[in-house]
Parts: structure tokens; C-alpha cells; sequence
């Protein structure tokens, strides 16, 4: 506990200013989890290894993808280049099956498309917008922990994750809300209250799933972390899995909410 707790404070000291000052700064931040995360992602592979020129490959469609500014959404041109060069190499690595193509293929988009839109919520709403993601997020898993801890009595996924608890679900939904729609209100977020509390709530429920996603991968390759680059938390997967998956889900309810409310 110790030492998670000391590298926690270590990644709030670090982060948090490469996130307010933004920039150059913030956008060394995400490369460094960009390459952080290629890594662990192919890392976990076995029974066979992942070949080592997908390391290069996946890496140039996260980068690429991660810093395209034309667009709030990744340009499906892209990820259609990405999947035809993957079901080339398929034809001549032995070791890529079509389930291990399916992993390749999905989990590049999903982390292309987290660290996507993490990029371009800070570029085009502001650290503003990355906080209430960061409380809505965070405070959903906090706000599951200890709700958990003290009245958990119902699994929510056993298969995935045995120690979360329906109870806990709802507590960190609950505190997640509440903490991101208090911080929305107080910035005075240019949508409507209810959108702002409908958002919220959402993130809190995808949260989970997010958390959840990631687990099943680690199942499916029966490791316990990604890595052990952050000492006390796994890997970078570990724990930035559900910011990941909520900055996807953030950037495109923003998406829909510009279209509706301009």
C-alpha cells in the first residue's frame, strides 16, 4: 500500500501540471503513455509472442492517429489503412491467428481513439473539460472502493473481476456524478444542466466498462498486470484503462451534444 500510494502522489505531481499547462508539455505526456501502452498492450501477448515488427506498426497508427488535429474523431480512412495492413501481415505470420488479428486490431482502435480524444478534449475544451472527465472517472473508482469495502455484498462480475461489487457500483456512480456535475455547474459549462447531469451520469456507467473491458483482455492472456512500470499499480493499462475508455465516450457525447444544442 505504501508504495502504491507513493507513486500515485509521484503520477498526480507529474501529471496534473502537464495536463493545466497543456501544449508541448501535455502532449509529451500523452506520447510517453501512447508508447507505454503499444508496449503493454502487445507485451501481455503469448502462446505465441507478438512478432516484433507489430511494435512499430501498431505504434505509427496510435501516433498518428493520437496527434491528427483535423478532427474531434479519428478519420475512419485511417483505421481502415490500419485493419488492411493487419490482414496483410495475417497472411504471412504464422503466429497471427484471426483472434489475435481481432485483439490487434481492437485494442490499437481503442487506445487510438482514448488518447485521441484526451488530446483533442484539452486542445479544444480546456483543462476544465479534463477535470470533470478526471472527477467523473476517478471519483467513480474511489467512490466504488470504498463503497465496496464497507457494504459490498452482491458480485457484480465475478468472471471479470471478483471483488466488485453491485454496491460498489452504485456508490461510485453516485460520488462520480455528483463530484463531476458540482465541478460542471461551478465552471458554468456552456450546456444545459441536464445535459451536464445526463453526461456525467453516463461516464460514470461507462467507467466501469471501461475498468471491466480491460480486465477481460487480461483474462483472455491470464496476466495479472500489464506491466510493472508503475510500482504498486501494474501497468499504464492498468491504471489509465478507464480513462481511456471514458475520453473516448466523453469526445463523442460532446460531439452529439455540439450538434444538438448549436
Amino acid at each position: 500500500m505504501k508504495t502504491r500510494i507513493i507513486t500515485g502522489v509521484i503520477l498526480i505531481a507529474v501529471i496534473l501540471p502537464c495536463v493545466f499547462i497543456g501544449q508541448i508539455p501535455f502532449q509529451i505526456l500523452i506520447g510517453i503513455i501512447a508508447g507505454a501502452a503499444v508496449f503493454e498492450m502487445l507485451s501481455i501477448c503469448n502462446r505465441p509472442k507478438a512478432n516484433i515488427y507489430l511494435y512499430p506498426l501498431v505504434g505509427i497508427f496510435i501516433y498518428y492517429s493520437l496527434f491528427f488535429e483535423g478532427a474531434l474523431l479519428i478519420p475512419s480512412e485511417i483505421i481502415m489503412i490500419y485493419l488492411i495492413v493487419l490482414l496483410a501481415c495475417s497472411m504471412f505470420d504464422d503466429g497471427m491467428n484471426y483472434l489475435r488479428l481481432c485483439y490487434y486490431f481492437c485494442a490499437g482502435v481503442l487506445i487510438a481513439m482514448g488518447l485521441h480524444m484526451l488530446y483533442q478534449i484539452r486542445l479544444v475544451y480546456g483543462f476544465e473539460y479534463i477535470l470533470i472527465l478526471a472527477l467523473a472517472t476517478f471519483g467513480t473508482d474511489t467512490g466504488a472502493y470504498f463503497t465496496g469495502m464497507f457494504f459490498g455484498k452482491h458480485k457484480l462480475n465475478p468472471r471479470l473481476s471478483p471483488k466488485k461489487t453491485i454496491e460498489g457500483s452504485i456508490g461510485g456512480m453516485l460520488l462520480g456524478t455528483g463530484l463531476s456535475v458540482a465541478y460542471g455547474a461551478y465552471i458554468q459549462m456552456n450546456i444545459p444542466i441536464y445535459l451536464l447531469i445526463g453526461v456525467c451520469f453516463v461516464l460514470t456507467i461507462t467507467s466501469q466498462i471501461g475498468d471491466l473491458t480491460f480486465s477481460s483482455i487480461k483474462r483472455t492472456f491470464e496476466v495479472k498486470d500489464y506491466s510493472q512500470l508503475l510500482p504498486g499499480h501494474g501497468g499504464v493499462l492498468d491504471r489509465f484503462d478507464s480513462i481511456l475508455f471514458n475520453s473516448m465516450v466523453f469526445g463523442l457525447l460532446l460531439h452529439f451534444i455540439a450538434m444538438v444544442v448549436i
